[in-house]
């Protein structure tokens, strides 16, 4: 898959051997107002459809693009397949295949999602798999989607969409190159099918200490998951995704998706090496998305003109201080961090269960300045 990526001119190789890509400006991010879950009779009563980030598809414009997606990769002069799982846990790893026209977006799914394990015949999920076609680079006809995707503030239509469809566990990413819409969009759907099994989905990191003890660090995205997760005393379970079932904690990832921006060597060790380590290209595997890089082939991780959000997508394996099953007992400490800038907070403050419970029911974790 790397050298694909490399032949078909989707990455260049820098200097220490990691793959460098770019996306288009629409593509430096997620986008939540292009992103869909397809609305069934029988299912939309356990959806939240006031919720903003809940934007209902009707099935039928969901046929239309899958429809319009299986004919674009037809056309296509190769296809990439890969089968993976999302969960560490086998007694609920959901099977994964992703289908694309780019090796890179194989490669990151084989970065990011885990290997299929042998005892997959016990999962919940082992005949209930979820199939996702990837056209990044591709756009959608606007006259043939007008009045089925949301209008752009120039009034066209507009010409991406990320949609899954829950009820036939499948789902689309249309005009989308970012890497985490892809990531995401897997695991909004553990986030709805995990809770009628029993099992608590939730967007945090996690580590274990050297006596089996397992913390979360609960936050949104830049409030230090993944920076305070990489804590080289503590064993890294993962950084961004996991599920709380009876058997304890389990990683849903395979890798990490981290924030470069101003990174540092001296305060992140652990993340700088993953990523900026020097080895052979078809060594590496390391992929940085959307960050500054010179014509010798060094990264400056403080640019931010094409944007704030470069990132790396690279396995856990790359990190020192791995917990190889990715899975813990119940945790012992649950940390909310707030990062917050406009003071609703204290900078550290003691929850008693019931004030914990309260403050993750609300959904509010910062207000970054």
């Amino acid at each position: 898959m790397i050298q694909a990526a490399v032949d078909n001119k989707e990455a260049i190789v820098a200097a220490n051997g990691a793959l460098a890509t770019w996306t288009p400006p629409e593509s430096t991010g997620r986008s939540p107002k292009d992103t869909y879950i397809v609305r069934h009779p029988q299912s939309e009563g356990t959806i939240d459809w006031d919720s903003p980030n809940n934007i209902p598809m009707e099935p039928d414009t969901f046929d239309m693009l899958f429809e319009d997606a299986l004919k674009t990769l037809f056309r296509k002069p190769r296809l990439y397949v890969t089968d993976r799982v999302v969960g560490a846990d086998t007694s609920y790893a959901l099977p994964v295949q992703t289908v694309s026209d780019q090796a890179l977006t194989a490669l990151f799914t084989d970065n990011m999602f885990r290997p299929v394990p042998e005892d997959i015949g016990r999962s919940i999920f082992a005949h209930r798999g979820f199939t996702l076609l990837v056209c990044p680079y591709d756009k959608l006809n606007r006259v043939r989607y007008e009045g089925r995707l949301r209008k752009l503030p120039d009034g066209q239509t507009s010409n991406m969409a990320v949609a899954m469809d829950f009820d036939r566990m499948l789902g689309v990413v249309y005009g989308s190159a970012y890497g985490g819409s892809v990531k995401k969009l897997i695991f909004t759907v553990m986030n709805y099918i995990l809770p009628g099994e029993g099992i608590l989905p939730l967007h945090c990191s996690a580590n274990e200490g050297p006596g089996g003890d397992c913390a979360l660090l609960l936050g949104l995205s830049g409030t230090g998951k993944t920076t305070l997760s990489a804590d080289p005393r503590r064993a890294l379970l993962g950084d961004d995704e996991h599920g709380w079932s009876d058997n304890g904690i389990a990683n849903f990832e395979n890798g990490c998706y981290a924030k470069l921006i101003n990174l540092r060597q001296e305060k992140e060790p652990e993340i700088w090496n993953a990523v900026f380590h020097e080895a052979h290209y078809l060594d590496h595997g390391a992929i940085v998305e959307n960050c500054m890089m010179y014509p010798w082939g060094v990264f400056d991780v403080d640019d931010e003109r094409y944007t704030p959000n470069s990132r790396a997508s690279y396995p856990l394996s790359f990190l020192t201080n791995i917990k190889i099953s990715s899975m813990s007992g119940h945790p012992r400490t649950i940390l909310f961090l707030t990062a917050d800038a406009n003071g609703v907070l204290p900078p550290v403050a003691k929850l008693t269960p019931e004030q914990a419970m309260l403050w993750f029911l609300m959904g509010y974790t910062s207000k970054l300045a």
